[in-house]
């Protein structure tokens, strides 16, 4: 049998569809129909039951007797991260009834599911989520929808700043080491990275550090400014639409973070829209029907966007100095994102 690391994209597709069989196993569906979606990272695969209990449709959030089979990528989250990340939704689902994706336990009541097969190194942590209705908005955004999703994200942090995790589960910390420091992923230190950068951008990128740093030095990691964020959902990401209303999927990027970096997350697209500043006074307006944030941290919303812009630099320099053929590729996201902390 031809090793994994040898197979090409469709070679590995194909071997992953084989361990999805084995991992539906585990849930009592190895015999539905399912088909593949998505492989950058995780390997995605839609799931379908020809005779589904329209119980499961949860009033149609959603479509019944459907599944997103997820199998994760090893080096991105360690299974207790996953394991948190499933619970955090099992509980907002049960305990708030809030729009996101619903983990479906395996038959002995386990969240995740480790399968291994021959031909695939390792074994491999697999989750199945109902899948939840919606559509990505591609034409027609206005500022109701920055203030739908507002009042959303807000719902989530209300649920976070409350809700008791599971002892002994963990993921990632959005905090200065995570923006500023060795970049996740790339096995890189920050003392590899930081050269990368052009001298040109140095000082200003190391002004936003120095501000960050005071900043979190000055608030701490309280429930009032800091809990667990989606860290990844805007409206041209993560955020599907249904009748009017907003739902969150994929929490993968999720992780501890301050409520404000979540808000100027769900803005960083949209900067050089004409309608930017409708669409963040609509955004935070939305937020403050369910959940209000002291002034302060929202005078910093700028400075936690300034952050991730140099953030993203310091990916695109480690994934130029890692793949050499996505160089060029990588310095034009470096130099787009390196134009708003200079402006």
């Amino acid at each position: 049998m031809k090793p994994y690391e040898d197979l090409t994209y469709l070679g590995r597709v194909r071997r992953m569809r084989q361990l999805a069989r084995v991992a539906l196993e585990a849930y009592g569906l190895a015999d539905m129909p399912f088909k593949f979606v998505h492989q950058a990272g995780n390997t995605l695969f839609r799931v379908y039951d020809p005779s589904p209990d329209p119980a499961t449709s949860a009033n149609g959030l959603f479509a019944a007797g459907q599944y997103l089979l997820r199998i994760h990528y090893p080096p991105y989250q360690a299974p207790e991260a996953i394991e948190l990340e499933l619970a955090w939704l099992a509980a907002m689902r049960r305990e708030a009834d809030l729009p996101v994706p619903e983990p479906v336990p395996t038959l002995d009541g386990r969240l995740l599911a480790r399968v291994s097969i021959p031909g695939i190194p390792g074994e491999r942590n697999c989750s199945l989520l109902r899948w939840l209705r919606g559509r990505y908005l591609t034409k027609g955004v206005g500022p109701l929808h920055y203030r739908a999703q507002g009042r959303l994200m807000a719902q989530l942090h209300n649920f976070s700043a409350e809700w008791q995790q599971p002892p002994g589960l963990t993921k990632r910390h959005w905090d200065w080491d995570a923006l500023f420091g060795d970049v996740e992923g790339m096995d890189l230190t920050a003392d590899e990275i930081w050269p990368l950068i052009p001298r040109q951008y140095h000082e200003p990128f190391q002004a936003v550090a120095r501000e960050m740093g005071q900043v979190m030095d000055a608030w701490g990691t309280g429930p009032d400014v800091y809990g667990l964020i989606h860290a990844d959902l805007g409206v041209d990401a993560n955020l599907l639409f249904w009748g009017g209303e907003p739902r969150a999927i994929d929490f993968d990027d999720s992780g501890f973070g301050y409520w404000i970096y979540d808000l100027a997350i769900a803005l960083e697209h949209c900067r050089e829209d004409p309608a930017y500043f409708q669409y963040r006074d609509a955004l935070l307006a939305g937020y403050a029907e369910y959940r209000s944030l002291p002034q302060e941290q929202l005078d910093r919303l700028d400075l936690f966007l300034s952050a991730w812009d140099v953030y993203l630099c310091l990916w695109a320099a480690a994934g130029a100095k890692l793949y050499p053929h996505h160089r060029e590729e990588a310095f034009e996201r470096l130099e787009r994102s390196a134009a708003f902390v200079v402006a």
